[in-house]
């Protein structure tokens, strides 16, 4: 059996204070026996930048004293770690980044972000190619951040690349994600997600009052939602549960297995009579309409900001 954690932690502007903290959550999932740990993004520094510059020097580079601790603590626990950091490229660039670490410290993969989110676009550059699939151990993996799961297209071009689990590094206030975002991408595309996200400020906490009361909103609307968790293909939500309690089976049904079964081969989109929505469950359908008509709802407030 496989055994998976999903974090959840607070990080600042201290670099060397967030390193700490995920080290220490690492060695909290291997205390559980976790074969895989999946972080929040953004965890060597808050999204938070003067300008882009600024961004480009707190970002990680690969190999420097962050990301090696990370792979050191990788080895140590024999165990995979997924963390979302930000990584100043050669070229200039700055990416929000994605990176799988294998039982021995190996750099298995990354994933530099689509979709970028608000402020992101000021500070970061967008990823410029499709993330690949990564053979490990426990599964083929693919990796996803946030608001590349607010859409459909990222996750399923990893499904229908042969993903089987997706590990989703979130920084993120919306609670909409684990209630829709995060669950549908599983559902739509018969996959795994392990979601990881923020708690605490994702604003600096001098500043929080002052942006929240511009903002007329709270501040504790403005902290991590958290809400980390693992999902599977075909988990029952509370809406499944409801209509079960309302017309109960004949038969008793296995809700939880302790392995996970191969999922069916990806299906394409196509014109042909068997698609993808076809073979979704109602649930999955109800996700889908409900997703679609918030996202528009969403793009149109920021049109409107």
């Amino acid at each position: 059996m496989t055994r998976v954690a999903a974090a959840q932690l607070a990080a600042g502007t201290d670099v060397a204070a967030n390193l700490d903290t995920c080290l220490r959550v690492i060695d909290a999932a291997a205390a559980a026996e976790a074969d895989l740990v999946v972080l929040p993004e953004f965890c060597n520094h808050l999204s938070w930048y003067a300008d882009r510059a600024d961004a480009h020097r707190m970002a990680c580079r690969l190999e420097d004293r962050f990301l090696t601790a990370i792979a050191e603590r990788a080895t140590r626990h024999r165990m995979y770690v997924k963390i979302g950091v930000t990584v100043a490229r050669e070229n200039g660039r700055t990416t929000g980044t994605g990176l799988l670490f294998g039982p021995d410290g190996t750099l298995l993969g990354q994933s530099d972000k689509q979709i970028l989110m608000g402020a992101e676009n000021d500070h970061l550059d967008r990823g410029e190619t499709d993330s690949a699939i990564i053979d490990t151990t426990i599964g083929r993996i693919g990796m996803y951040a946030c608001m590349e799961g607010v859409i459909c297209e990222v996750t399923r071009s990893l499904a229908v690349r042969g993903a089987q689990v997706l590990l989703n590094s979130l920084n993120s206030f919306a609670t909409d994600e684990a209630s829709l975002h995060v669950p549908v991408r599983a559902a739509e595309n018969k996959v795994w997600v392990v979601a990881a996200n923020k708690v605490g400020p994702l604003l600096p906490a001098d500043r929080l009052p002052d942006i929240a009361a511009r903002l007329g909103v709270p501040p504790d609307l403005l902290h991590g939602a958290g809400e980390s968790q693992i999902v599977a293909p075909d988990q029952p939500n509370d809406l499944d549960q409801a209509v079960q309690q309302d017309n109960p089976p004949a038969q008793k049904a296995v809700i939880a297995a302790t392995t996970a079964q191969p999922r069916p081969a990806p299906v394409m989109a196509s014109s042909q009579q068997s698609s993808a929505w076809d073979q979704s469950s109602l649930i999955g359908k109800i996700f889908i309409g409900v997703g679609t008509l918030l996202t528009l709802a969403s793009a149109a407030r920021m049109f409107m900001a």
